[in-house]
Order: structure tokens, then C-alpha cells, then sequence
């Protein structure tokens, strides 16, 4: 079904199977809902999200379609936090697979990366830490902070081959 909303196009009214409520596509996205209705649309894209990116913003949906529990936990004391202050998920490909917790020092010129943080079971591949390192250069580039410090990872052992290819 194709419905008009207000000033913002047309939509494309989507089922999706075990969703109790309804998902829109912009029409200018029939090509892509195609391929993914077929199972040829493959994700390619590794990314840092913001905290109010529609894929992690609610919660509940993050939990159900990623297994991927999310809390912005600025609001939370600092003792508190598990993952740190501002943490932005990381995308990569069809799954979010981690969290970073970055510090930008702009006046310095330096991406602190406080904390680094992948999803249990996630296979540390070395096209993961490749693209997780491509995704903080280019995060690192749009702060014009082009020094890059990792304080810590989880799991530990990612760490060297993490600092390793930020430095390719």
C-alpha cells in the first residue's frame, strides 16, 4: 500500500513478519525493499551509529531484531555505567556487533577511544577488525581528530590487532 504523509513523500506501508506494528519505506527505496523481500540485498556498510539512530533508538526493537541491548548512559552515575558515557553502536554489515565509547579532542587533534566494547560471540575475523577500524578512521576524519588512542577492548585480545590496523 502506497500512502502520502504530510511534506515527506511517499511511503510504502510494510509487513514484516513477527512485528506487531508497521514499518514505512520511502518509495525511493522500492528497488532496495525488492532485493531484501528476495534476500539479494547484502549488507556491506560498517558504521558507527549515533545513539538516536532509528535502528537502536527503541530499545525494545533493538533487542529484538539485533539482540542488542542499548542504553545511552550519559543519564546513568558514573559508577554505574557498563560501557561508558556516550557510547555509539557499531554496524557492521546486518548486525550490530559492538559499542565505542569515543572522546573527540579536537583541539589536540585526538580520537580517544575510551573503551571499545564487541558483542559476546562475535568472531573477530580479520574483515571485522578491518572494517571496525575503517569505520573509527572515517569517525576520526569527520572530528578532524586524526591521532587515534584506544585505551581499552573487550575482549582484551582485540586490542593489538585493533591498534594494529588503525595504524595501516
Amino acid at each position: 500500500t502506497t500512502m502520502k504523509l504530510a511534506d515527506e513523500g511517499l511511503l510504502l506501508r510494510v509487513k514484516v513478519v513477527g512485528w506487531k506494528e508497521e514499518a514505512y519505506v520511502h518509495t525511493e527505496n522500492r528497488k532496495l525493499l525488492a532485493q531484501a523481500q528476495t534476500g539479494r540485498l547484502q549488507p556491506v556498510l560498517t558504521t558507527l551509529l549515533s545513539p538516536f539512530d532509528p535502528l537502536v533508538w527503541d530499545r525494545a526493537r533493538a533487542r529484538e531484531m539485533f539482540g542488542f541491548d542499548y542504553r545511552l548512559e550519559c543519564y546513568t552515575p558514573e559508577h554505574k555505567r557498563r560501557y561508558g558515557y556516550f557510547t555509539l553502536p557499531i554496524l557492521h554489515r546486518d548486525g550490530l556487533v559492538g559499542r565505542l565509547d569515543p572522546k573527540a579532542h579536537r583541539k589536540d587533534g585526538i580520537l580517544e577511544v575510551k573503551s571499545l566494547h564487541l558483542e559476546s560471540g562475535v568472531a573477530l575475523s580479520d574483515e571485522l577488525i578491518a572494517s571496525i577500524a575503517s569505520a573509527i578512521k572515517e569517525f576520526a576524519a569527520w572530528h578532524r581528530t586524526p591521532e587515534i588512542m584506544v585505551r581499552s577492548t573487550s575482549p582484551r585480545k582485540a586490542a593489538a590487532r585493533i591498534k594494529r590496523e588503525l595504524c595501516r
